[in-house]
C-alpha cells in the first residue's frame, strides 16, 4: 500500500487503516505500507502487525502558480534520479502480488508496479481541486498516461467517477470502477431523541472553508428567529490555513440570537460516543468525494442535512434517510432545520432508515470484500 501519509485523524489515512486491518483479519492478507515519512500513525500500524517502509519520494500535486510547478519540477527530477531507485532496492528481495495506491498525491505505487511487472490498483478518495485547492502539477497528457495504465482506478463515488472519466478524462470506463467507502458501523443501540428539550444538530470535520461550517451557523442565525429549541454542536479541530475564518465563525456564534446555542468541542477522538447523543447531522462541504461522516450520522440513526454537492446526494435519500439541501441556502437549511423541531417524530423515521442504509450499502466489511474480490479478478487476468 502506497500512500503520503497516515495521519489517522483524516478520513482517507483512517479508511485505509480499516481496510488493512479487516483484510489481514478476515482475507489473510498481508499488508505493508509505504510511506515518505514517519507519521503519526504508523505506531499504531505497527503495533496492529502491518509492516511499515519508510522511503522518501514526493507527491506530484500542489497549489497552482509558478512556484509550486517550480516545486513540482525539482521533485520530478529527485523522485526519477534517486527516490524511485531507493525503493526498488528496498523492496527488490520482496515478493508483492499487487500495488495499492491511496489517495491521487502521488505517481509512486504506479512505478513500483510496472517495474515489478504486478497489477495495481489507484483508489481515487478525493475530489483534489474542489476538496481543498489541490492540482496536478504535471502535464494532463502525463497524468492521463498514468492512469489509463494503472489495472483498476477505484473511485469511491459516482460523482468522483464522473469527475475523473467524464471531466477530465484521466481513466476509462474500462478501467475505472464505483466501490464505496466503509467504515465500523456501532452495534445497535436505543437512541433517545430530543434531550433537554431541544434538537441538537451536529457537523463534524476540519473547521475549514470546504467543511462550510459558515453555511450552518448563517442558517442557525435565521433558525433563532423561529425557535430556540436548538443546539448546533460544530465538532472537529481548525484546519492549518483557517485561522483567521474559524475566529469569525467564533464571532458569529457568541453574538446576538445565537449565544448558548453554539457548542464548539474541537477535536475529539470519541466522535461515535458524541453522535449518541446528537439528532441530526449536517453535511454542508462544498464539493466531498464521499463523506465518512455522512455515514456515521446514519449508523448513529441520525437524520442528514446535505448540500446538493459532491457524493451526498449519493448517499442521503432525500426526504427518506434525510434532506438535501441547495448550497449556502441559509433560508432553505434554516427551514430544514425548523422542521425537525416542529416535527420530532421525523428524527426517528428518517433516523431508523439511515441506519439501515448504513449497515445495507457502507459498512467496513461490504467495503473490504468488495476490494478484495477486485484483487481476485485483477490477479486472475494475469
Amino acid at each position: 500500500y502506497v500512500a503520503q501519509g497516515m495521519n489517522l485523524q483524516g478520513g482517507g489515512s483512517f479508511s485505509l487503516f480499516n481496510l488493512m486491518l479487516d483484510l489481514m483479519n478476515r482475507h489473510n492478507a498481508e499488508p505493508v505500507l509505504l510511506l515518505p515519512n514517519e507519521d503519526i500513525g504508523c505506531e499504531e500500524c505497527r503495533r496492529q502487525g502491518i509492516r511499515v517502509i519508510i522511503a522518501k519520494n514526493y507527491g506530484w500535486c500542489g497549489l497552482k502558480g509558478a512556484l509550486p510547478q517550480a516545486k513540482g519540477l525539482v521533485k520530478f527530477i529527485l523522485n526519477k534520479f534517486y527516490c524511485y531507485g531507493h525503493i526498488l532496492h528496498l523492496i527488490s528481495s520482496q515478493h508483492f502480488d499487487l500495488v495499492h495506491t491511496n489517495g491521487m498525491a502521488c505517481q509512486t505505487g504506479w512505478v513500483i508496479a510496472k517495474h515489478l511487472g504486478i497489477p495495481h490498483v489507484w483508489h481515487l478518495r478525493e475530489f483534489g481541486v474542489n476538496d481543498w485547492g489541490v492540482h496536478y502539477l504535471y502535464p494532463d497528457w502525463y497524468v492521463r498516461s498514468k492512469y489509463m495504465t494503472t489495472d483498476e482506478v477505484v473511485t469511491v463515488s459516482r460523482s468522483l467517477y464522473e469527475d475523473q472519466v467524464n471531466v477530465h478524462k484521466y481513466s476509462s470506463h474500462a478501467n475505472t470502477r464505483v466501490i464505496y467507502n466503509g467504515l465500523q458501523v456501532p452495534d445497535s443501540y436505543e437512541k433517545q431523541y430530543f434531550q433537554g428539550d431541544r434538537v441538537n444538530f451536529c457537523i463534524t470535520g476540519y473547521i475549514s472553508s470546504a467543511k462550510n461550517q459558515a453555511m450552518a451557523l448563517r442558517a442557525c442565525e435565521k433558525l433563532a428567529e423561529l425557535s430556540d429549541k436548538f443546539t448546533l454542536h460544530i465538532i472537529g479541530a481548525v484546519h492549518y490555513d483557517y485561522a483567521e475564518g474559524a475566529g469569525e465563525l467564533r464571532n458569529i456564534a457568541e453574538s446576538g440570537r445565537l449565544k448558548g446555542h453554539v457548542k464548539f468541542w474541537g477535536f475529539r477522538d470519541d466522535v461515535s460516543n458524541i453522535l449518541r447523543n446528537m439528532d441530526v447531522g449536517l453535511m454542508l462541504s462544498r464539493c466531498e468525494a464521499f463523506g465518512r461522516v455522512t455515514v456515521e450520522y446514519m449508523a448513529n440513526y441520525m437524520p442528514v442535512i446535505g448540500v446538493d454537492t459532491g457524493a451526498t446526494p449519493e448517499i442521503v435519500l432525500d426526504g427518506e434517510t434525510g434532506c438535501i439541501c441547495p448550497l449556502d441556502d441559509y433560508d432553505r437549511l434554516s427551514e430544514l432545520m425548523h422542521n425537525f423541531i416542529t416535527h420530532p417524530e421525523l428524527l426517528h423515521t428518517m433516523g431508523e432508515k439511515g441506519r439501515e442504509r448504513a449497515v445495507a450499502h457502507f459498512s467496513l466489511e461490504h467495503n473490504t470484500d468488495e476490494i478484495y474480490s477486485l484483487y481476485q479478478e485483477i490477479l486472475s487476468r494475469r
